[in-house]
Order: C-alpha cells, then structure tokens, then sequence
C-alpha cells in the first residue's frame, strides 16, 4: 500500500506539468532536490534546488513552442522511489523528437528529492534540442578570423 504514495506523488508531479503549473509542481520537490539530465546538449546536467529543476523544465515546454508532451507509460515504485516510463514527444524548427526514457524519482517525506533520467537514445535527444541556427554563419566566422590569422602570420591565404 505504502508504494501507492510514492506513485501518486510521481503523478501528480506529471499532472502539474502537463497542466503548465510549475508552481505547483514545485510543491512536491524538496528544497535540496536534485534532477541529473544526461548527454551533451546545454540541458544536460545537474539541476539543483526548486529554481533551477522548474527552469529546466519550463526551457522543455518554451524551446519546442509548447509541443513537448510526456505519456506516462507505466509506473513502478517501492517505498521511497519511483520509477516511470515515458515517451516524450516534441516538435521544433522541422525536426520531431520521439525518445523513450525512464526517470528515476527518490522521495522522502512526501517530496521528490532526486530525479536521474536514463534516456534511450540520449543523441537524438541532444540533437534535437541543438540549435542549429546561424551554423553557416559560425563556420563562416571561422573562416574569416583563420583568413585573418594567416596573413598577419606571413602565410598567406588559405586554399
């Protein structure tokens, strides 16, 4: 019965963001709590304290204008954890996100205090949320400032 407890918190958790409540969902998170996002993107890593979990959490919903949604697919949880398997979905600037991840929650005294999430495909992930604008004009910049470098060096131009 006591797992029971632990899943309805996770839920609940879930229903907050999906409802776009983030103050809510900061009800259920310890003052301390921890979210490990894996990979390489500029989402990834450890997000501490309430701030920093909801911030991370709202540049999901505000970075994919609104399209990332989470399915819950299934629930497991014992006393003091709770593990849920997901789908996430999204749409942003003509790539389509569709991973399946399970998320990991630690919850002592009815609040989650660390979050780790083990993705799928933890690249398609990270390349879906890169941002892939103005990469002409970065390697165009690359160029330039090589150019650069080689005449004052007494080189010559690049071929």
């Amino acid at each position: 019965m006591a797992e029971a407890v632990y899943e309805s918190v996770v839920r609940r958790a879930y229903e907050d963001f999906e409802s776009g409540d983030l103050d809510l969902l900061g009800v259920v998170m310890a003052h301390d709590v921890i979210w490990h996002e894996p990979g390489r993107s500029d989402l990834a890593g450890d997000h501490k304290g309430p701030d920093a979990v909801l911030g991370f959490l709202g540049q999901l919903k505000a970075r994919s204008d609104g399209t990332f949604k989470i399915e819950v697919l299934d629930v497991l949880s014992e006393p003091e954890r709770a593990v849920v398997f997901q789908r996430e979905t999204a749409m942003k600037n003509g790539k389509t996100l569709d991973v399946i991840t399970a998320v990991e929650f630690e919850i002592h005294h009815g609040k989650i205090t660390e979050v780790t999430v083990y993705r799928h495909d933890s690249y398609a992930f990270d390349e879906f949320w890169a941002d892939n604008s103005g990469e002409e004009d970065k390697m165009d910049d690359i160029e330039s400032e090589l150019e650069s470098s080689t005449r004052e060096a007494g080189i010559g131009s690049l071929p």
